[in-house]
């Protein structure tokens, strides 16, 4: 490991990894490489516009030390993986596995939503220590190398997925979130990251089933029904006891405090799967719906979410109905 400068490469830069590895390289500590696709062009040549007051009014342009268009066969201490899980569609361990072949050491972080997420790259790559991490942050791609960050959250929760037998996987951890924290990211390090991803789970997973199958879309409009706002309560106290169930103790005040942030969001926010719904974008109904729902239905624990089970089967015949 390049303890100087630690070599990072992003595979995913849009708005979250943009955001987030534009301040790993404000910190001054790492080089960084980012996989672009489709904005190879506009990035190599103009970098990437950061809106945000985050940082002061700016013009903020993250030009990266260097732009790929695919993963290269070379070596990094880091490769932050901010894809959308979409095993569906690829093969996550298929695209980064050029550059982690290459780098028998590299770290392999996470950045990205849903349970279950780990289980195939630890498969793949079982000798390469993982950093999961859940993030907060408002963040949208809304062209071409133009990112905007809303409000002034940029939060990231990290923690190991599990040891390896003679590696110094908290080493990584530590040097991770130090330049994180230089870069001026709020980094939590957890003891329990899949405790922090169910907590994720508990907004995501009751907020986009019941936008999408309301028919009313928008957070807002969702919560002033108050039919819907009761499900939505009633959806997170029981992801919440399955949470619980399966041995991940959640804040008393959890469910409450989801309530509130939700009610103070801008008329008009619309959760994750709806954007890709209106987009015609696949979704991570893997990772926020059937793999958390598989994990109730193989430990016999369907009775504890009877509403959520119910918003789950009505999504599946929902989306059969759309293809159709």
């Amino acid at each position: 490991m390049t303890l100087s400068t630690p070599r990072i490469l992003t595979v995913g830069t849009g708005a979250v990894g943009s955001y987030y590895t534009w301040r790993l390289q404000q910190s001054g500590l790492c080089t960084v490489t980012t996989v672009c696709r489709s904005t190879y062009e506009v990035v190599k040549a103009n970098g990437i516009e950061i809106q945000t007051i985050a940082w002061g009014e700016g013009p903020h342009v993250f030009k990266p030390d260097h732009v790929v268009k695919t993963v290269p066969s070379e070596t990094y201490d880091y490769i932050v993986v901010c894809l959308k899980v979409l095993p569906d569609v690829y093969s996550i361990p298929d695209i980064i596995a050029p550059a982690v072949e290459a780098s028998p050491g590299a770290c392999i972080v996470l950045i990205q939503n849903g349970i279950g997420i780990e289980d195939p790259i630890k498969e793949r790559f079982p000798n390469n220590p993982i950093i999961s991490a859940v993030s907060y942050i408002g963040a949208t791609q809304v062209s071409a190398g133009v990112v905007y960050h809303s409000g002034m959250v940029q939060r990231l929760i990290i923690g190991l997925f599990e040891p390896i037998e003679g590696v110094d996987t908290t080493r990584y951890l530590q040097i991770f979130g130090d330049l994180c924290k230089k870069g001026g990211i709020e980094v939590t390090v957890s003891d329990s990251i899949q405790n922090n991803r169910w907590q994720k789970l508990v907004w995501n997973g009751s907020m986009n089933p019941i936008c999408i199958l309301s028919d009313l879309w928008t957070v807002s409009d969702v919560l002033a029904d108050k039919d819907y706002k009761k499900m939505v309560e009633t959806t997170m106290n029981e992801i919440a006891a399955l949470a619980e169930a399966l041995g991940y103790p959640m804040p008393p005040t959890l469910v409450e405090n989801s309530m509130k942030t939700s009610l103070q969001l801008a008329a008009g926010y619309k959760a994750s799967m709806v954007v890709d719904l209106e987009e015609g974008r696949p979704m991570e109904t893997e990772v926020i719906l059937f793999n958390p729902v598989r994990l109730a239905e193989e430990r016999k624990l369907t009775h504890i979410i009877p509403t959520w089970y119910k918003l789950y089967q009505d999504l599946v015949k929902y989306f059969a109905e759309r293809r159709k």
